[in-house]
Parts: structure tokens; sequence; C-alpha cells
């Protein structure tokens, strides 16, 4: 027998290369099962959004945060706060269409006055323009523009 062998010898090694080997297998195991779990999570994704798309609860979540965002920055009221989008927009547009008609009515008058048309005239024109700023909705707007396009107005930008 040769004296240079030792109880134990190799065993060591051996364990090493037996823990490496199964180590390897349960490492791709896993790495298996988490992108085969991957692959169906992303198959039903598209189904997934559709779904909290499709779902008004949600829906009035986003909208809620997306005003009270808006609100936060300063954009919109308070009273804007929690409107589904299509209420939202339609409620900046009337408020822009408002402001718009009232700018509209000041430049009017401004005008009037600076042109040194007569007191009556001017009060004429501010009692007819004054109803026309709150009763009408931004949707209702093409009244005014087929009524100026009229033959008996559509010389003004003619001339």
């Amino acid at each position: 027998m040769s004296e240079n062998v030792r109880l134990g010898d190799g065993v060591l090694d051996e364990a090493k290369n037996a823990v490496n080997s199964r180590t390897k297998k349960m490492v791709q195991m896993t790495i298996n099962i988490f992108f085969d779990c991957l692959e169906d999570k992303i198959k039903d994704l598209p189904n997934s959004i559709k779904r909290l798309r499709n779902n008004p609860e949600i829906e009035q979540r986003v909208a809620a945060l997306w005003s009270k965002q808006l609100f936060e920055e300063g954009l919109v009221p308070k009273t804007y706060s929690g409107l589904s989008d299509k209420l939202l927009v339609s409620n900046l547009r009337q408020e822009g269409y408002v402001d718009g008609m009232y700018i509209g009515y000041v430049l009017a008058m401004m005008a009037l006055v600076d042109n040194n048309i007569a007191e009556d005239k001017i009060l004429a024109v501010r009692d007819y323009i004054r109803p026309n700023l709150i009763r009408h909705h931004f949707d209702d707007r093409d009244e005014f523009i087929a009524q100026y396009e009229n033959e008996r107005y559509s010389w003004v930008e003619k001339s």
C-alpha cells in the first residue's frame, strides 16, 4: 500500500461537486419556473388591461386622481375634482368659451367708447350682448357664426 493515502482524501471534493451539480439543477429549475410563470402573465396582460380599462370604478378613480393632480397644480378649480374625462373637458371648454365671450364683450365696449359712439348706442349694444354671455353653450357657438355670415352682416368682413 501507498503511504500517501489518507482517510477522507477526495471526499470534500466529491461533496463539493455533488452540491454544485444539484445546486445547478435547482437554479435551472427555478429560472424555468420563473420564466414560465412570467410568460403566462404576459399572455394574459392584454386581457388584464382591457378588464381594467372597462371597469367603471377604476376609470372613476383614475379620473379623480387626474383631476386632483390638475387641481394641485392650479390648472383646474377644486369643483372639477373627480369629474370624468368627458365632463372635465366639457367644463374646461365651456369655461374658455364663456371667458372668450366676455373678453369679446369687453373689447366691443372699449371700441365703442374709444370711437366716441353715442352713449345710448353703447348701452343698446351692451344690452344686446349681455344676455348672450351666459345662456349659450360652446356646442351652440355656430348659431352666432351662421348669423354673422348671413347677408345682413357679411359686409362687415368684406369691407
